[in-house]
């Protein structure tokens, strides 16, 4: 055999070793991948109202004497007490107890080993004019686009770059974590 032919069986075995299944992933969900909702489309629970509530003041200790009059003499039905408002909170409390609804912080550890798994061979090369990790030229009009943009392209293959890199069995958090490290490290 030649040296050409040699070369292209490595590769191509390589390649295939790169983005075949991997022992270490955990077993696949028994739900389909679709029944799946990513954490950031998840709707954040609703926080119910804080009321503030007056305290009952106690009545002062009366002479039983005066109580009977005063009895009387309030027959009476009282008033209905106004319902109580919430006292207006300063804005760093408020904020404080209330937070902002975000997308969660992305696991870089667990990207990472994903990336490493899974992206590793071709973004680390440029393999197919694949975008090469801690290129910022390159990286910058992806970024431009947003990072849902850059998940749904990595869940759903662009280009030369299969669906999940090519491994089905990693799941769409896991790919998520991927593409997190993958820009964390690129800007």
């Amino acid at each position: 055999m030649n040296h050409a032919s040699t070369f292209l069986i490595v590769t191509t075995a390589a390649l295939l070793l790169a983005c075949g299944k991997s022992e270490d992933l955990p077993a696949p969900a028994t739900q389909p991948p679709a029944a799946e909702i990513p954490q950031a489309a998840a709707a954040p629970e609703p926080v119910a109202p804080v009321v503030d509530t007056p305290l009952v003041e106690s009545a002062p200790a009366v002479q039983p004497e005066i109580a009977i009059e005063q009895t009387a003499a309030e027959s009476k039905p009282a008033p209905a007490p106004a319902p109580a408002t919430p006292a207006p909170k300063p804005a760093s409390a408020t904020a404080a107890e209330v937070p902002a609804p975000s997308t969660p912080a992305p696991d870089l550890a667990h990207g990472q080993q994903i990336y490493r798994q899974a992206c590793a061979f071709c973004h680390d090369k440029g393999v197919a004019g694949a975008p090469k990790i801690g290129d910022v030229a390159t990286w910058s009009p992806r970024l431009a686009q947003g990072m849902e943009a850059l998940h749904v392209a990595a869940l759903r293959g662009k280009g030369a770059m299969p669906a999940k890199g090519g491994n089905p069995s990693l799941s769409d958090a896991d790919v998520i974590a991927a593409v997190d490290y993958l820009v964390a490290q690129s800007r």
